[in-house]
């Protein structure tokens, strides 16, 4: 029986457009490429998560890109890096179903790699007044989709994990899930009815 629902933030939660950000930044379509290609594309941001797990600044981040770039648009890289957080938004709808589930009873919680601009961003936002809990990767120094945060979220609120529904974007951070007895299938990207799917699928909202 689920009674526990655990929610991803980018994508799930909130949609992420970074390329609105870009598009603010520069309308150069050679400069919004370079940033897509070395920025977002950037081992710094995919493959080792620097942004969202805390061991760096995002100061260092900048220098280690900006150098193996050596400087070129640095101050456009400088700008995307501080200011990323303004392509996230809150979907309203995702709002109406988190209270409805906390009106159902059920816990709710937040797993999700993610930093403190972002969060400094939301944390007044209505629909995190709902949440009992928040496991933030930048705030413990671990990141989907390794063991260590998955474990603490259940030893830190002493959570069952086949009591546990889990929604997120990405199959790796679901499989990880999966091995821990969590239950729950990556949705798609900021994808309202497929999020709505897996409640049903779960009996976790009834069908309308």
């Amino acid at each position: 029986m689920i009674k526990n629902i655990i929610f991803d933030f980018g994508n799930v939660l909130g949609t992420f457009r970074a390329r609105n950000v870009i598009n603010n930044i520069t309308s150069v379509p050679e400069e919004q490429e370079f940033l897509v290609n070395n920025v977002l594309n950037s081992p710094e941001w995919l493959q080792y998560s620097y942004l969202d797990s805390g061991f760096l600044t995002y100061e260092q981040i900048i220098k280690l890109i900006n150098d193996r770039n050596n400087n070129k648009y640095s101050n456009l890289v400088e700008e995307l890096i501080n200011n990323y957080y303004k392509a996230i938004t809150i979907n309203p709808e995702m709002v109406n179903i988190v209270k409805e589930l906390k009106e159902k009873g059920y816990k709710l919680y937040v797993l999700s790699n993610t930093s403190k601009p972002v969060v400094d961003a939301f944390k007044n936002h209505e629909i995190f007044t709902y949440f009992d809990g928040f496991v933030l990767s930048y705030k413990i120094n671990m990141v989907k989709p390794y063991d260590g945060i998955y474990k603490y979220l259940l030893d830190t609120y002493k959570l069952v994990s086949e009591e546990c529904l889990f929604i997120d974007d990405l199959e790796a951070n679901m499989a990880t899930a999966n091995k821990f007895g969590i239950k729950g299938r990556n949705v798609n990207k900021d994808d309202i009815d497929d999020i709505k799917k897996v409640l049903i699928e779960y009996n976790v909202l009834e069908e309308i």
